[in-house]
C-alpha cells in the first residue's frame, strides 16, 4: 500500500488572506456598486466559509451581500461569475510583479515539508479550491514546485475534492494510505471515513476542535509514516 500525503493550499502552507483580501479589493477599487469599506476583519469571517472566488461578491456587492452563513445556500449567478472573472484578473495582473508571493508569508510547516517536497514528491499532492496557476506560482517562487497539483480548475471540473481524490484513485480500497490534511473543517468532513488519516490543522482560518492538531504534531506523523514507507522500500 502506497502512502499519499494530500494538503490544502491556504491555510496549511501559505497564509493567503491577505493576499486574497488584496486581490479582492483591486478588482473592485472605485467601481460603483461596490463596498469600498471591507474591512479586513469582515473579510477573514466571510473567507473562513468561501470554496469559490465568486462567493466574494456577496460581501462586496452592494446590491447582493448577505451574511456568511447564509453563503452556503446560494448558487452563483452571472454577476457572480462576472465577480469572479473580475478576481482572477485581478490576480494575475499582481502577479506580473515577481514579488507578489511576498504578501502570502509560508507557514512555518511549508518550511518543514520542503525538504521532503523536494526529496520525494511523488508522495505529495496538493488539493486546493485556489487556481492552479497561483499555486504554482508560490511554489516556484520558494523552490518548491515539485509535487503534484490540483486546483480550483479541477474542484469545478469534478464537482468537490473529495471527487478530485477519487479520481485519482487515492480512495480505491488497498491501494493508498492517504493522509489528508486541512484547516477546514468543512472540507475534511466529506473525506471522514473515506481515508485513514484526515487530520485538521490549527493554524488555519477555521476553528479549532478537540482533534485539531499543531503543525509540529501534524509534521511528526507525516515524517514518520515516510520513515515507514522508505524502510519498507528498501
Amino acid at each position: 500500500m502506497e502512502i499519499k500525503f494530500v494538503l490544502d493550499f491556504d491555510g496549511v502552507l501559505f497564509n493567503s488572506a491577505f493576499e486574497a483580501f488584496s486581490v479582492a479589493n483591486h478588482a473592485i477599487k472605485g467601481r460603483n456598486g461596490f463596498r469600498q469599506d471591507v474591512t479586513y476583519e469582515e473579510f477573514l469571517a466571510f473567507r473562513s466559509v468561501v470554496t469559490d472566488a465568486w462567493q466574494y461578491n456577496r460581501l462586496y456587492s452592494v446590491a447582493k451581500a448577505i451574511p456568511p452563513a447564509e453563503l452556503h445556500e446560494k448558487e452563483p449567478d452571472e454577476d457572480d461569475w462576472a465577480f469572479s472573472r473580475d478576481f482572477f484578473e485581478a490576480r494575475r495582473t499582481i502577479m506580473d510583479d515577481p514579488d507578489w508571493p511576498k504578501v502570502m508569508p509560508p507557514y512555518d510547516f511549508f518550511f518543514l515539508l520542503k525538504p521532503l517536497f523536494q526529496s520525494c514528491p511523488e508522495r505529495f499532492a496538493i488539493l486546493s479550491t485556489r487556481n492552479l496557476s497561483s499555486i504554482r506560482g508560490a511554489l516556484a517562487f520558494h523552490d518548491a514546485d515539485t509535487v503534484q497539483v490540483f486546483g480550483q480548475e479541477d474542484i469545478r471540473s469534478l464537482g468537490s475534492k473529495l471527487n478530485v481524490a477519487k479520481s485519482q484513485h487515492w480512495l480505491d480500497p488497498g491501494k493508498y494510505l492517504v493522509v489528508y490534511v486541512d484547516d477546514m473543517n468543512s472540507h475534511l468532513e466529506p473525506f471522514h471515513g473515506q481515508i485513514h488519516l484526515p487530520l485538521h490543522a490549527s493554524w488555519g482560518y477555521d476553528h479549532e476542535t478537540p482533534s485539531s492538531l499543531t503543525e509540529n504534531q501534524v509534521y511528526f506523523i507525516i515524517s514518520s509514516l515516510l520513515s515507514i514507507a522508505n524502510g519498507t522500500r528498501k
